[in-house]
């Protein structure tokens, strides 16, 4: 019950944060300044590639091995439910079958057909995140949900941060580390390796006070308040602003 009702907390708060953040507009390049017109790209990996690269990730150094795990296991918990539940519509639901068919139905009990919250086709599986990121994510967070997606990656992106938390959640609460398993660096390939640095910038990155060290994990823990003090980081970071 604990752990629940720190997830609704938290989730509260982002949707405050929603209502009166908007995106920064200041020279230094933020994940939503760089992707805004991302739209334009026909190739995806280069598209994450040339982003990273502007937010001054250095690509050629190696994540350390207990990062990739951390950040597998986040992203193996982060479903697609908030990304459904845009532009008001925050009671639909979510079901996806495991061979990737996915259908949205509203409050009614309706079927969601319009072309932000409807469902998708899934390619990519939960049990395989970051092959799920570069196949489904990745793409609709660029593209849309259709060629008549009227949403913007900045409205994307924010709703992909609510589902993403509670995939942090997760892994702050994860009593047995043992559950993560082991990611070599070396192993990954191009692609892959783009998506590690993408969430290592947003999720550990070296300018946050607070961090996802145990010793900061276990104040987490204690109160949503302290988790917040976390999450608004990435929130800032990521380009919104009067996330504080």
């Amino acid at each position: 019950m604990k752990k629940s009702l720190f997830l609704i907390s938290v989730l509260f708060a982002l949707c405050i944060t929603l209502s009166s953040c908007v995106s920064t507009k200041q020279s230094e390049e933020t994940i939503l300044s760089v992707f805004e017109n991302s739209y334009k790209t026909t190739d995806l990996e280069v598209c994450l590639k040339d982003g990273l690269k502007k937010l001054n990730v250095d690509l050629t150094s190696e994540i350390p091995a207990e990062r990739l795990s951390v950040i597998n296991f986040i992203l193996k918990n982060t479903y697609e439910i908030n990304i459904h539940r845009m532009r008001g519509e925050e009671e639909n639901q979510v079901y996806t079958k495991d061979t990737g068919e996915e259908a949205v139905f509203d409050k009614d009990g309706n079927l969601v057909t319009n072309d932000w919250n409807r469902g998708s086709y899934n390619y990519g599986t939960y049990t395989k995140p970051i092959q799920k990121f570069e196949l489904d994510i990745w793409p609709w967070l660029v593209w849309g949900n259709t060629r008549e997606d009227p949403t913007t990656f900045d409205e994307r992106f924010y709703y992909y941060i609510m589902d993403l938390n509670v995939g942090i959640q997760q892994y702050i609460f994860l009593d047995n580390k043992s559950e993560l398993g082991k990611i070599k660096y070396s192993d990954l390939n191009e692609t892959d390796k783009l998506v590690y640095h993408f969430f290592n910038y947003l999720l550990f990155n070296k300018n946050y006070t607070f961090d996802l060290s145990d010793k900061n994990i276990a104040e987490y823990k204690k109160s949503a308040d302290n988790y917040w003090a976390y999450l608004s980081q990435v929130v800032a970071l990521a380009g919104y602003t009067g996330a504080d």
